[in-house]
């Protein structure tokens, strides 16, 4: 691993916007580098240093002369929007314009069916079926074949039909505009993703169909991770791109939550739910006999009551590891078949699910059967095993037995395809596990760039006299109370805009209940694991621009700890209520068996970075440019283990005078702590603001 060298801004590339900072000049080097020989390449480089802007500016210099498209992976909205803020201000350097374009999924985009009930919570497969039928009828109507009908009105009140639609005409709008004009207008523009999509809904167009027909022409293409992780999407990207992986530049912003979704798009659950429904389904539409075998009403109830009596033996607390093939044998040993014939029932039942839908799909319903869903969920089974998997039965979030993926490495594998991968974050150290986790090989280059803010402009704190440690809070009654005596304490010394995470929205709520909601000050934020993001989003921005707004409550590694800016004074203390350790769950044991068995680093890599990671994280809200400033408190005797990545971590002392050195005489709040208004007020189910 390499630190970055300071060199001169001469050496920059000359559509880099702006003026250089520190640490930007070594990572424009190293991308133009990775730009001319292709391969992987690793940043780790701390948040608001300018990752965006140093990549892109080298990347699109080296796309437009080789003819190479840049498709730039975001995990949030708030990413996209700044990748593609930066590309405006690197492309008025360009002597002629570029395209970019921001895709996002079908659903999103969607203004044909965002009021039709029947189609919320459908998966990618499903609304492209529907899409794809509409869009049939839509070119024999323009064909002249049929009529196509306009929408209907959406009732007062109520939600259409998705028996009423036909045709699209949106989908018509599209393949009826001068798509050369479209290109030369958001070339010129490059809009936001919220711009194009208030221009399509201006224009009646659709904004999902419009971005692939505008993506040829892209240099840049921005998109979450699915587009290119998802085989089956990939597949359609790069059909739209019109480029192989050869020509492709890839870029995965906060990256270090690859592994994790890469683990999570290749596992394979099968919730209780699941079979409940597809028992419901066969009996709804009649039941029928397999082949030689029981009916499939009571295969289902066979495959619920199996599912079920092992969630309830084994998995006591949150989840379990299954026996090497308990799950089958049960199967077997109350079905009374073979596998032989175990297997032909289950092809049987897939090809009935595949009828259903289909059956469905013509009586314009949402193409959905559950028991096509469970049949091939255990067809599947039997070849998900170790080392790349762990089954385990579940309770959380929903009862359910799982074949954990525990080998990032084989999704990963299409990153190797492409021209080059540049990895960035914030809190991608250590580098080597990511590399390791992904399997992406010894020729990668790894760059850790360290932070160029000014030391004297953040503080790092420790409380020695408290802990979040799961056996100190279990086996001590007053543990909860103490954590939120002290926390309030800690909050009436700060006299600014303070963030408090929490490892847990559990620990949270029972902090919350041991005391601390009743002495919350001012306008209080907090979050609720459930709360949608556009709320989410809304909320939050709202609390930042109020003078009253004082403290917000969220969770490490949650989303208001990680993608959300908090610039100049909206946000200048960050309290880490105890250490966010990774809960312990069988499936994490098994992924620290899986990693001690390939790299020896089981510990280091599954328990201690996730640690550290969702602390950078959850600090790095607070400084965002060289400018702000702020104090960090760990209210965790632990604190010290993590002392390598919290310059100058010192215990707290008189943390009054420590403030007000460091802030000067602010005033904490406008109105008393304790006054009658703010006690009585509850939290609310979701994010709040209290009154």
């Amino acid at each position: 691993m390499r630190t970055a060298p300071v060199s001169s801004s001469s050496e920059l590339p000359s559509l880099f916007p702006y003026r250089v900072r520190p640490g930007q000049d070594a990572i424009v080097k190293e991308v133009a580098s990775v730009a001319e020989r292709g391969g992987p390449l690793l940043i780790n480089a701390p948040t608001g240093s300018g990752k965006t802007v140093a990549t892109l500016a080298p990347l699109v210099e080296h796309a437009v002369r080789a003819d190479h498209r840049i498709l730039y992976l975001v995990r949030t909205h708030s990413q996209e929007v700044q990748v593609l803020h930066e590309a405006r201000t690197i492309a008025h350097r360009l002597d002629r314009p570029i395209l970019a374009v921001g895709l996002q999924g079908r659903a999103r985009r969607c203004f044909l069916l965002e009021n039709v009930a029947e189609v919320k919570g459908a998966t990618a497969e499903e609304h492209g079926k529907l899409c794809a039928d509409r869009k049939r009828t839509t070119e024999r109507a323009l064909r002249g074949e049929v009529p196509l009908a306009p929408p209907p009105e959406l009732p007062e009140g109520g939600e259409i039909d998705l028996t009423d639609l036909d045709g699209c005409p949106y989908y018509a709008r599209v393949l009826q505009s001068d798509v050369d004009d479209l290109v030369t207008r958001f070339s010129e523009q490059l809009p936001a993703p919220h711009e194009f999509e208030r221009f399509c809904r201006d224009e009646n167009l659709c904004a999902y169909e419009l971005s692939k027909r505008l993506v040829p022409r892209a240099h840049l293409v921005t998109a979450p991770y699915a587009f290119f992780f998802h085989p089956h999407i990939r597949r359609s990207l790069f059909d739209w791109m019109g480029v192989g992986p050869d020509r492709i530049d890839l870029v995965v912003d906060e990256a270090h939550n690859l592994p994790s979704h890469l683990r999570e798009l290749t596992s394979v659950s099968l919730p209780q739910e699941s079979v409940r429904r597809a028992r419901a389904e066969v009996a709804e539409r009649g039941d029928f006999q397999l082949p030689d075998g029981p009916s499939a009403t009571r295969f289902f109830d066979i495959v619920g009551a199996a599912v079920e009596e092992l969630i309830q033996a084994l998995a006591r607390d949150d989840d379990a590891v299954l026996p090497a093939t308990v799950f089958e044998d049960a199967l077997l040993t109350a079905i009374g078949g073979t596998t032989h014939r175990y297997d032909t029932w289950l092809g049987a039942l897939a090809t009935w699910g595949e009828n259903l839908k289909e059956e469905r799909r013509r009586e314009r319903h949402l193409p959905r059967s559950w028991v096509h869903t469970v049949a091939l969920t255990l067809l599947s089974w039997p070849q998900l095993e170790p080392p790349g998997y762990a089954k385990v039965a579940t309770r959380v979030p929903r009862p359910a037995l799982e074949a954990y993926s525990l080998d990032a490495s084989v999704p990963a594998r299409p990153v190797l395809d492409c021209h080059l991968s540049v990895h960035l974050s914030g809190t991608l150290a250590p580098l080597t596990e990511y590399r390791d986790a992904l399997g992406l090989g010894e020729r990668s280059r790894l760059l850790d760039v360290p932070s160029h803010f000014p030391p004297e402009n953040r503080r790092f704190l420790f409380d020695p006299t408290v802990t979040t440690r799961f056996e100190e809070l279990r086996s001590d009654p007053r543990a909860i109370a103490r954590l939120a005596d002290r926390l309030v304490e800690v909050l009436q010394s700060l006299p600014v805009k303070t963030a408090v995470f929490f490892p847990s929205f559990e620990l949270m709520q029972k902090v919350l209940e041991a005391g601390l909601q009743s002495q919350l000050p001012g306008n209080v934020f907090i979050e609720y694991a459930k709360i949608p993001m556009g709320d989410l989003w809304r909320s939050i921005e709202g609390w930042k621009k109020d003078p009253e707004g004082t403290v917000l409550l969220g969770v490490a590694g949650g989303r208001l700890s990680e993608g959300i800016d908090y610039p100049d004074e909206e946000l200048e203390a960050v309290v880490m209520v105890g250490i966010p350790y990774p809960r312990p769950t069988a499936k994490r044991e098994a992924l620290r068996r899986f990693i001690d068995a390939t790299t020896g680093k089981g510990w280091e890599y599954t328990v201690e970075a996730p640690a550290q990671r969702a602390i950078l994280q959850a600090v790095g809200r607070m400084i965002r440019s060289e400018h702000d400033r702020g104090i960090a408190i760990v209210l965790d005797r632990r604190a010290p283990a993590f002392a390598k990545v919290l310059p100058g971590l010192a215990p707290i002392d008189d943390l009054g005078a420590t403030t007000r050195a460091f802030y000067g005489r602010r005033a904490r709040w406008s109105r008393s702590p304790n006054r009658p208004d703010s006690a009585s007020s509850p939290a609310g189910p979701v994010g709040h603001n209290n009154p």
